[in-house]
């Protein structure tokens, strides 16, 4: 069956790698998607689920497409 939990734990924990790939802190993150720190450092440590829209605004944040975040 499938788990979504462990994809989604798969997506965190490769943004959070890009992220430290890319030298960028939680809150220059937030800063340029327009999040909250709160709510970006809450994100990134799974404690809250993201709307698509959160993770298309990280991605352009990062440089990187959706697909290159979600490939395994």
């Amino acid at each position: 069956m499938y788990n979504p939990d462990k994809d989604y734990q798969y997506m965190l924990d490769k943004l959070n790698s890009i992220r430290k790939q890319k030298n960028m802190s939680k809150y220059a993150l937030a800063k340029a998607t327009g999040m909250s720190s709160s709510s970006m450092s809450n994100l990134l440590n799974g404690k809250t689920k993201p709307y698509l829209y959160n993770m298309l605004l990280i991605c352009n944040a990062m440089h990187i497409s959706m697909e290159e975040l979600l490939q395994n």
